[in-house]
């Protein structure tokens, strides 16, 4: 008897969990560079529907990224309307992780992630014009977050063998939610 009372409660907490599907939104982005290394950046979220937001993002680069390396933050909204630092702070090479000889989680999602919808789709160094059309996070690279709002900070430097150069900041603000489901009835 509560061997199957057991199996019925698991059943009904599998069906919970794929009812309510949870949905990354982003809400808005900031971009700044060093004047001496990139020029006229651009940067825009556009909203297709309440689940879904899309990056745009253009910059060009004066000076090629050599060895570029990325500082990842994330940071959660408090009670206090102040992000405050949430589990996430590091550092990665990033053509060390396109050359697929480093495996930082962090570092491999966001390769995922950005792969699809930039032209950095080739090993380093980075020159001429970057571009990001329509990206958006997927749900199925991401692990889940608590509800709330959040903000993904990524630093990126060009290191050489002497010192490092501040290149610029993107700052990707977010909502982590349940999706919103129409009701409206389809027609047929």
């Amino acid at each position: 008897m509560t061997f199957a009372a057991l199996v019925f409660l698991g059943i009904c907490f599998l069906c919970q969990m794929s009812e309510a599907q949870l949905a990354y939104k982003l809400t808005k982005i900031e971009c700044e560079v060093n004047e001496t290394r990139a020029s006229n950046i651009s940067c825009h979220v556009k909203a297709i529907n309440w689940n879904m937001a899309v990056v745009n993002l253009d910059c060009f680069l004066i000076m090629p990224l050599l060895d570029p390396v990325v500082g990842m933050q994330l940071f959660m909204k408090d009670y206090s309307n102040q992000y405050k630092p949430f589990l996430v702070d590091v550092n990665f090479k990033l053509c060390e992780v396109i050359k697929k000889r480093d495996f930082i989680p962090y570092g491999v999602i966001m390769w995922k992630v950005m792969k699809s919808f930039t032209n950095l789709n080739h090993s380093c160094p980075f020159s001429d014009r970057i571009t990001v059309r329509d990206g958006y996070l997927d749900t199925s690279l991401i692990p889940p977050l608590p509800h709330g709002f959040y903000q993904l900070s990524l630093i990126f430097t060009d290191s050489n063998s002497t010192n490092m150069e501040y290149v610029g900041t993107v700052k990707y603000f977010m909502q982590a939610m349940e999706k919103i489901r129409s009701r409206k009835v389809p027609r047929t």
